[in-house]
């Protein structure tokens, strides 16, 4: 059991590292990440071949669990992405908290389904033919292998490192600038036609400007494609502007009509009829 329980409560102490991550230097979350990913790539072989002393050449093993948890990160956001979650540092960690929990929980039944010392199939604890003793490992052949699985591991951190940091400190240039037209209040709820009464209606409006210098525009009202009220305003950089336009009273028809209010090039359209019906309708 304690090969299962030492890779867990190492998984479980890095992710646990990472929780607070907003407010830890680098020099310490790349080590936690990592050592939390290897820890999960030992589940992982434990869970699917077993102890250490069942899978073989001990660099070969090592290099597998590298790999496995390596890839366990990209494959969690990928996960992620299919259930519509926002990829974030915290829905990641919980997905490996629980990923390690059910690898453990694999690893653990097949100690069950083993028994302590033999293989699977095997209750009374004798091994197969072929499973009787590991492989001798020649230490010049272990060494080479050790460096064929660390040294694309440290050079993909290593540059992984640097792109990051210099996509950080890269010079952006500037977004571009936008003036928006919106309906305000009461009026940014309108699910149905704005009944008018025979007295007019005040509509608010919201202005907004960022990343502009400062214009005069004019604000237009249109009724049905017709401009039937305008006026000057001015709108500073990066403010917004709470304004006031007045719809006045429509043809007692019952007929719908678009009512448009702009401010220079932008605006934002609703439709109208009056509250007042006279006769029949002929729209």
């Amino acid at each position: 059991m304690k090969h299962i329980l030492r890779p867990l409560v190492v998984a479980y102490a890095g992710l646990a590292i990472l929780l607070p991550a907003a407010g830890l230097p680098w020099p310490v979350l790349a080590p936690a990440c990592l050592l939390a990913l290897l820890a999960i790539g030992e589940l992982w072989l434990r869970a699917l071949a077993g102890r250490p002393a069942e899978t073989g050449i001990p660099a070969v093993r090592a290099g597998l669990a590298v790999l496995t948890g390596l890839l366990t990160l990209p494959a969690l956001a990928l996960l992620l992405h299919a259930l519509d979650v926002r990829v974030r540092p915290l829905p990641l960690i919980v997905a490996a908290a629980v990923l390690a929990a059910v690898l453990g929980a694999a690893g653990l039944l097949r100690l069950h389904l083993t028994g302590r010392d033999g293989c699977v199939g095997d209750p009374d604890g004798v091994p197969r033919a072929g499973w009787a003793e590991s492989p001798v490992e020649d230490p010049a052949a272990g060494a080479r292998t050790a460096a064929a699985v660390l040294l694309p591991v440290l050079l993909a951190l290593a540059g992984g490192t640097i792109a990051v940091r210099a996509v950080e400190r890269a010079p952006r240039p500037a977004p571009p600038g936008y003036l928006t037209v919106s309906l305000h209040g009461w009026a940014a709820g309108l699910s149905h036609p704005l009944a008018v009464p025979a007295r007019g209606a005040t509509v608010p409006i919201r202005v907004a400007s960022s990343g502009l210098p400062a214009t005069t525009h004019w604000l237009r009202l249109r009724v049905a494609g017709t401009v039937v009220a305008h006026r000057r305003v001015t709108v500073l950089p990066d403010q917004v502007y709470a304004l006031i336009v007045r719809v006045p009273a429509l043809p007692p028809d019952g007929c719908l009509r678009a009512v448009g209010i702009s401010v220079g090039p932008t605006g934002t359209v609703f439709y109208a009829r009056s509250a007042v019906v006279r006769g029949r309708t002929a729209c």
